[in-house]
């Protein structure tokens, strides 16, 4: 307690009880600045030395300088007045009636074609290619007695069958299909037949089956040393050794529309078939042109 006494009687400290006066900034200090030179110059400095910067008739825009006028031959004084004269300006008749019809056709044209490239590119967005099933090829209903065994040659017809498969929104015709066959032998491709059928419609979302006749129409004319007779004969077995298939290479057209756009693709493949001659009857027919002792058949 005694301890405690002895500093209750003296006076608590409050560093804020007595302020001092701050410092102010009289004419002396201000003349002790004053020796700094003069104020702010816009002058700019550089290795070279202090340059001048631009004056302001320098840094002006071309609005102030007069360079934009309105269509009426007023200057005008800022961009705003310049965007604001031109727009209020009937731009479609400027420059006489020949301009106007010109410029409206122009924007007419190329609004058109804007809105047709849209929508066949929108179509085709959406645009899948159809399936398409293509069957053995083979002799008609006719059988070997539909083939013709002729002095210039021999007509074989034949048929396959086709199935399309078409998963769009909208019909495909098919205004033609034209078939050229070739006969590869030894290198060379010689015309052997041909086919074609027109005016079939894949409806949208159907599938469609049509037979596609065709034939082997074989000209001695085309093969006056007989090669392909005697190639036919040898894979059907009759000049001896084991039945093999005959190919055949064709061609292709095909003539579409497509929404009323004409596609014409070409296709190039090959195909095989059996034999499609009866021995006997073939072999009858070599005999007859006088080829038994070429094709071995004394």
């Amino acid at each position: 307690m005694a301890y405690r006494d002895q500093y209750t009687g003296h006076q608590e400290f409050n560093p804020y009880s007595n302020p001092q006066p701050h410092a102010s900034y009289e004419e002396p200090h201000a003349a002790a600045y004053d020796n700094y030179g003069p104020g702010y110059q816009d002058t700019a400095y550089s290795a070279a030395g202090p340059t001048k910067t631009k004056d302001a008739d320098e840094i002006s825009s071309g609005f102030d300088r007069g360079e934009f006028g309105s269509p009426r031959g007023e200057k005008a004084q800022n961009f705003s007045q310049y965007r604001r004269e031109f727009r209020n300006e009937n731009l479609w008749i400027k420059g006489g009636r020949v301009s106007c019809i010109g410029r409206f056709f122009c924007c007419t044209l190329m609004i058109a074609v804007f809105l047709i490239v849209s929508i066949v590119l929108a179509l085709a967005l959406w645009i899948r290619p159809p399936s398409i099933i293509i069957g053995s090829a083979g002799l008609t209903s006719a059988g070997t007695s539909g083939i013709q065994f002729q002095t210039s040659g021999i007509v074989v017809p034949l048929e396959v069958n086709i199935s399309v498969n078409n998963p769009d929104y909208f019909s495909v015709d098919l205004k033609q299909v034209t078939l050229d066959l070739t006969y590869p032998l030894d290198g060379n491709d010689t015309a052997i037949g041909n086919g074609s059928t027109s005016d079939i419609t894949f409806h949208s979302h159907s599938n469609t089956t049509f037979t596609f006749p065709f034939e082997i129409n074989y000209q001695f004319s085309t093969d006056p040393n007989y090669a392909i007779l005697l190639d036919m004969a040898s894979k059907c077995g009759i000049l001896g050794g084991s039945q093999s298939d005959i190919t055949i290479d064709y061609n292709i057209k095909v003539d579409l529309k497509v929404i009323l756009i004409p596609v014409s693709p070409t296709i190039s493949n090959s195909f095989s078939i059996s034999c499609p001659f009866d021995e006997s009857e073939l072999e009858d027919f070599i005999k007859s042109l006088g080829l038994s002792s070429i094709a071995g058949l004394l």
